[in-house]
């Protein structure tokens, strides 16, 4: 009998209900969504470095590792194993001379290719291991011969197997769109490399230390501070971007279930509460006739159990079915992973089942005070609640406020959780809608900033390497351009050490900078200059020292920062070329800069890079993020519908009887759905304004996951203010204006009865 009385009492209160079974659904749907993939990702990602024993650290020494060298690292306390290997930068003879990253090793046991197909690599095989994304976009196959040109030798193998690898799971470029067209790598076997004597500068370690300070004092002892560069996994550029990238997806996972689970419980407490008050009568009649207390304590919380058990079932099946084939198409333009599939875990049957733990607390909690009450006492009709606010008490400030206002205030004061759940509702929706159109806003800033205020060339064409500088002045006069020479960098400070982008410059204005403020300034012509994200997490003003040295290069320099500016991209030090020469550093320009449209036909330019090429990447580079942001414009507005329908049906059921004796008494429908109106406006602004602020630190909280390489300026504008407003104030009005028929339809005889 309980349960059909449960059944039917759902039924009755249908939308309610519904609105519960939403805010369940969409928070154990988007944390199992988008945790699954998230943790699908990192998953695939743990299985290929595990698979290829990728390494942890890597050594580079332009002077050489000998057998000795690596044999005193390997002796190491907490190094487990070592394998020396180099990298030749070759251009393979096929249509614009692609840049190929040619290695070999003498050992295959430390971030090993993974063979995707072909034959198994091996250093006792003949043959070329090509990238299969290059392989891809180049229309190769297993058994064709490629050639190989460095330094004027050649070097011809034959495909024997497609690969990926751990160290490319992201591949830098100008664009930041990968673009496998025109790069790759290979593997080849030291044995048969053919081009000279091998000789190794790099060394791969894998070790179980974590301090990698005191690792680092340890190698640099066993080679005698003969080393160029110390890079762990961190700093290691295709494991830090997709790091990065997997750690902004896992915090939208922590933004939207608690949004709504707050939301979901304080549906279920005002929806029991009003249940529960209505069903006095019931209650005690029941008592009256034999059942238990415990025995109607545990039927009142199957209203909540129910519910929120098929929601949370639901949401865990379908969210990691639906949710990652949305992010996986843009994401795999940029990372290469051997498998793309979502992951389930264990914490999303943690969330669903706390999920429905919280809702049967929640309907216990509104029920518990009458289902305590005796069979006599709950025949009784409920005590009606009296205002005792201060300002029912100052007759005068009463009466000044106008009928409207003492009556809206009684009612959100005598349904407390209902005005608290309205608040919450509005300001969760707002601040998800000020996060998602303020991140959007601030990388189109960022776009703009960096494309259309830093950079005032047309075209960057890429010099080849070792172009004698008699060639590099033909290019600047060919082009009519500015060179400009960038590098890798390691800049170190307080006890911090950071991968960074050195820029050099030769007096020219296509490359300009900005202030912190980003305002436009002019950078020190005899000084170095430094980045203000990199300034800020190394502890670094104007005047305090610095120390630095190009990546691969042996020796720490040292320098005074001149000038801290800002840049959205390219975080790291920026000189002039009499300050680089200053160091006792050659200054050989690696692009030219120019304002016109030139085509790639000069000698000696190995690819040419237009700003429109640059922003089309950035803008695929942020397609995901962009996707985040649709999303969580939808789910605002699907919370601010549910919440603000579900408000305006508890307000017209809890006040019929009120409305009805203001009809009464001569109040017509449309005076008395203004009143129902202003309430209803009153709560939305109450928790749009609290919103705001709440959706700003949403904003910070993205955007300190997307790297040290990103500075993004965080700025509420004024246009997605009121484009959340007009969203939130839109549901609110038209929530509004499906209550009309039913104000004018409220049967009088019937609300106006007493108990019975």
């Amino acid at each position: 009998m309980l349960n059909r009385k449960m059944l039917r009492d759902i039924k009755g209160n249908l939308a309610q209900f519904i609105s519960i079974f939403v805010m369940v659904f969409l928070s154990v749907f988007f944390f199992s969504g988008i945790s699954g993939e998230w943790r699908g990702l990192q998953s695939a990602a743990d299985d290929f470095y595990q698979a290829a024993n990728f390494a942890d650290v890597w050594v580079y020494s332009e002077s050489g590792i000998s057998q000795a060298d690596a044999d005193a690292v390997r002796d190491i306390d907490g190094v487990s194993a070592v394998m020396r290997r180099t990298m030749l930068k070759t251009a393979a003879d096929l249509p614009n001379n692609p840049e190929i990253e040619l290695y070999y090793s003498e050992e295959n046991t430390i971030s090993t290719p993974y063979v995707t197909s072909g034959e198994e690599f091996a250093i006792d095989k003949d043959g070329l291991w090509l990238d299969e994304r290059f392989a891809n976009a180049r229309g190769l196959k297993l058994g064709e011969t490629l050639t190989l040109n460095f330094k004027g030798q050649t070097l011809t193998k034959t495909v024997k197997g497609l690969v990926l690898s751990p160290e490319y799971v992201y591949m830098t470029s100008e664009s930041m769109t990968p673009e496998f067209f025109d790069k790759g790598f290979a593997f080849v076997s030291a044995s048969f490399i053919g081009v000279g004597t091998p000789f190794f500068t790099q060394l791969l370690i894998k070790t179980d230390v974590r301090d990698f300070d005191a690792l680092e004092r340890a190698v640099s002892d066993a080679l005698g501070g003969k080393y160029g560069a110390f890079l762990t996994r961190d700093n290691q550029a295709g494991y830090n971007q997709f790091s990065e990238e997997v750690a902004q997806h896992r915090s939208m996972a922590d933004i939207f279930p608690p949004v709504f689970v707050l939301v979901a419980m304080l549906t279920m407490v005002t929806t029991m509460t009003r249940i529960v008050d209505n069903q006095r009568t019931q209650i005690g009649t029941l008592k009256a006739v034999g059942f238990s207390g415990k025995k109607i304590t545990l039927s009142y919380l199957g209203y909540a159990f129910y519910p929120s058990v098929l929601a949370s079932v639901l949401g865990v099946l379908l969210g990691p079915i639906v949710l990652p084939p949305l992010f996986y198409p843009s994401m795999s333009a940029f990372y290469t992973l051997p498998t793309w599939t979502p992951a389930y875990h264990y914490t999303f049957y943690i969330v669903a089942a706390a999920t429905v733990a919280f809702a049967c607390l929640a309907a216990y909690l509104a029920t518990r005070r009458t289902l305590k009450l005796s069979a006599a006492a709950a025949l009784r009709a409920k005590n009606p609640k009296t205002l005792k606010s201060k300002a029912a008490k100052n007759e005068r400030l009463w009466q000044k406020l106008g009928f409207n206002l003492q009556w809206n205030l009684r009612d959100m004061y005598r349904n407390k959780t209902r005005s608290v759940m309205a608040v919450v509702g509005a300001l969760g929706c707002t601040a998800l809608l000020v996060c998602a159109l303020s991140m959007n806003a601030d990388m189109l800033d960022a776009k703009i900033w960096q494309y259309g205020e830093i950079n005032r060339f047309e075209s960057k064409l890429i010099l080849k390497d070792d172009l004698t500088s008699a060639a590099i002045l033909n290019v600047l006069k060919a082009a009519n351009g500015e060179g400009i020479m960038e590098d890798a960098i390691e800049i170190r400070a307080n006890g911090g050490k950071y991968s960074a982008t050195l820029t050099v410059t030769d007096g020219g204005s296509l490359l300009t900078a900005t202030d912190k403020n980003r305002k436009p300034t002019v950078l020190p012509k005899d000084g170095v200059s430094l980045s203000y994200k990199i300034a800020n997490r190394l502890g670094v003003k104007v005047g305090d020292t610095v120390e630095w040295h190009i990546f691969g290069k042996e020796g720490w320099l040292s320098c005074r920062v001149a000038a801290i500016y800002r840049a959205p991209t390219g975080q790291g030090l920026r000189m002039e070329k009499t300050a680089l020469e200053a160091f006792g550093i050659e200054y050989k320009p690696t692009a030219v800069l120019s304002e016109s449209h030139i085509g790639a036909d000069i000698d000696g330019v190995a690819s040419v890079m237009y700003t429109d090429d640059l922003t089309r990447g950035w803008d695929n580079f942020t397609e995901a993020m962009l996707l985040m942001v649709a999303i969580m414009i939808a789910a605002a507005i699907t919370l601010a519908v549910t919440v603000l329908y579900n408000l305006g049906i508890l307000s017209f059921t809890e006040m019929r009887r009120e409305l009805a004796t203001l009809k009464v008494v001569g109040f017509s429908s449309g005076k008395i759905n203004r009143l129902l109106l202003s309430q209803n406006l009153i709560l939305t602004a109450l928790g749009f304004i609290l919103g705001i602020p709440t959706g700003i630190l949403l904003v910070k909280a993205m955007t300190l996951t997307m790297g040290d390489g990103f500075d993004i300026i965080e700025a509420l504008h004024l246009t997605d203010v009121i484009f959340s407003a007009l969203i939130i104030f839109g549901v609110a009005l038209a929530v509004n204006l499906l209550f009309r028929k039913r104000i004018t339809k409220i049967d009088l005889v019937s609300s106006l009865k007493g108990n019975e």
